[in-house]
């Protein structure tokens, strides 16, 4: 969720009780890491990055164009690994 310059973690409750999450990051932040990503990575296809800011990783969405869409704050974000490491155990069981 963008609120003028700040983008919001976009967990939007389901893990914590129903409440969603206050957490913000100025989307100039997220923006500059998306842009050192393509930068050093390459591509231009839309996808999944994460990027370190004051001590915790962000998870966030990059786009082909260069916008971000959503973050992930550092407590969603392990959250979020977390549950896709559990899948794929399972899967792989």
């Amino acid at each position: 969720m963008r609120l003028d310059g700040v983008l919001r973690c976009v967990s939007s409750g389901y893990l914590s009780d129903g409440c969603s999450c206050q957490a913000t990051i100025p989307s100039s932040v997220v923006e500059a890491a998306w842009a050192r990503e393509l930068e050093l990575i390459g591509g231009r296809e839309d996808r999944f990055f994460s990027f370190a800011w004051r001590g915790g990783v962000w998870f966030s969405y990059g786009l082909s164009d260069g916008n971000v869409r959503g973050v992930y704050c550092p407590e969603h974000s392990a959250a979020r690994a977390e549950r896709s490491s559990r899948r794929r155990f399972e899967l792989a069981s």
